[in-house]
């Protein structure tokens, strides 16, 4: 009998492949580290709004102006507000800016003219008007000029108005006059047939409407005669045209003021706006994460190492102690050597060379890279021991450093010399063969050069390398044994630091911790990828 209450269990069907999501960057921490970290870009955008604003002012001075103020009278029977609009609409109207441009014979359009006018209703009387000119002494004659032209326009067209509404009244008195002689024809007519009573009364009083008509409309053309010209006579120039007196520090203050606002706005826009769409990785937790092995040293003054790397020179005999951030990476590779032991199966490179090295790999800056690596040789040569330095990396920035006189080497790619240079080899370095090749045999350190005893001689390899994503890292372990990364924060996306990591693990070879440069001092993250990875062993107690 079978149990009814026992099933089959049914798979997991919406496994997680994807595996645990990357933290969301995009936070108001985050914008804030990126405004501390990016402040002289935003500072020097806003600092160019501000020269651009102060350069507006040295080479495109405010224009002077010409203030006149006037009175405006208007008819009683138009209402205050609607004619003061009227008459700041006659003022800014073609015919105006044209006549006043004849007058003065100015070199401009109407239009270019009538841009300089600036109209402000200060009452529903008082007008003022504004003009701008090159200097003060034209402003004021612009606005003599115009005040002149405006006040007769006004006039006219004032007049025109009236004289329409008295060309209306006096046409209906003339028609009205008409009906009243036919009425006093008609009138005539039935006293002298002495016809009927009624219609004659009819006739008088339909005449003494009409007159009284009559009567209303001649007064009423009488006034408004004589309102339009009251009002054309009442409007004055209170106010005789004069310069206006601007203050330039105000203008120049509200120019900077306005180009640095601008400029801020535009600096911290940008800033923000990369730091949303960059794919670059700064933090430490987030390089642990992509590269899934612990950052145990990290320094901030990247901008400041590469100064320091292209303007001093290191003292030969340095010891490794933390006295800078460069010295902090170094004896970072210096624990990492004193930790390490060949695995299971003897020499990790052949028998007759080191026992054991390290190639750092630069993702991001090789300069740093190569200044670690040299300062390391001459720390561990310092303590006694006999490092060969090989660079590997596709830019050559370790050869360069030393075939450029640093520390008094006498580097040429490809040869031999003292300690102090470096093995460089020929064709493409990533794919180079090392003493201890998978295949057997040294391709690219030949038996017949000095090289071949400077290696049986060491007792470490140092390298520098460039992990390239289109090229296999199986040459690397020919050389080395281990690889340290030296990523620099904000030059290499989460990808591209997980498809390094990737390589190097493929290839056979150690990643026991990464290390960074130029992380952000707000930086609060661990970079361990799990409790106890970023532990020394040399921490850890041994049984």
């Amino acid at each position: 009998m079978i149990d009814a209450t026992w099933r089959i269990q049914d798979d997991d069907g919406d496994a997680d492949l994807t595996g645990a999501p990357r933290p969301l960057m995009g936070t108001w921490h985050y914008l804030r580290n990126s405004l501390r970290r990016d402040w002289r870009t935003w500072a020097s955008v806003s600092a160019v709004g501000a020269l651009v604003g102060l350069a507006l002012v040295v080479l495109a001075p405010p224009p002077s102006q010409g203030s006149v103020s006037l009175l405006m009278a208007h008819p009683a029977n138009m209402e205050a507000q609607s004619a003061m609009a009227t008459d700041v609409s006659l003022l800014t109207t073609r015919e105006v800016s044209a006549r006043t441009v004849a007058k003065l014979g100015l070199p401009m359009t109407p239009e270019a003219f009538r841009a300089t006018i600036t109209a402000v209703p200060v009452t529903t009387e008082v007008l003022t008007v504004t003009v701008s000119a090159p200097d003060t002494g034209s402003a004021v004659r612009r606005a003599a000029a115009l005040t002149s032209v405006y006040l007769d326009f006004r006039a006219t067209q004032l007049r025109s108005l009236s004289s329409g509404l008295v060309n209306g009244y006096e046409a209906r008195v003339a028609g009205m006059q008409k009906e009243v002689s036919q009425i006093n024809a008609q009138y005539a007519t039935a006293s002298q047939e002495g016809g009927n009573q009624t219609q004659a009364t009819e006739l008088l009083t339909r005449r003494s409407q009409l007159e009284s008509q009559i009567y209303d409309m001649q007064q009423s053309i009488a006034d408004a005669a004589l309102t339009t010209d009251a009002a054309v006579s009442s409007s004055h120039v209170i106010d005789e045209a004069q310069p206006v007196k601007g203050s330039l520090k105000r203008t120049a203050a509200l120019d900077v003021g306005s180009g640095l606002i601008g400029g801020t706005a535009l600096g911290v826009g940008f800033v923000l706006f990369r730091a949303l769409t960059s794919t670059k990785v700064r933090r430490r937790e987030d390089v642990a994460l992509a590269m899934n092995t612990p950052v145990r040293y990290s320094v901030a003054s990247h901008s400041r190492l590469v100064r320091r790397l292209r303007g001093r020179r290191r003292d030969s005999a340095r010891t490794g102690t933390r006295r800078g951030d460069l010295d902090v990476l170094v004896r970072g590779l210096e624990t990492l050597l004193e930790e390490s032991t060949p695995p299971d199966g003897g020499r990790l490179l052949a028998a007759t060379g080191p026992t054991h090295g390290v190639a750092l790999a630069a993702i991001g800056d090789p300069r740093i890279a190569a200044a670690v690596v040299d300062s390391l040789d001459a720390t561990l040569r310092a303590r006694g021991r006999n490092p060969f330095v090989v660079d590997l990396s596709a830019s050559g920035a370790l050869a360069r450093r030393r075939g450029s006189g640093r520390r008094g080497a006498r580097h040429q790619a490809g040869s031999a010399g003292a300690g102090a240079v470096v093995f460089r080899p020929t064709g493409v370095p990533a794919l180079a063969t090392g003493p201890a090749g998978l295949r057997g045999g040294a391709v690219d350190l030949p038996d017949d050069a000095p090289w071949r005893e400077a290696w049986e001689q060491a007792d470490v390899v140092l390298a520098l390398v460039e992990v390239d994503p289109g090229i296999d890292a199986e040459h690397l372990r020919s050389w080395v044994g281990q690889v340290v990364p030296l990523v620099t924060a904000g030059d290499s996306s989460a990808e591209l630091l997980e498809t390094t990591a990737e390589l190097v693990r493929a290839a056979g070879l150690a990643l026991p911790f990464a290390m960074l440069v130029g992380a952000d001092r707000t930086d609060e993250s661990f970079g361990a990828v799990a409790f106890g990875e970023s532990v020394p062993r040399s921490l850890v107690p041994q049984p």
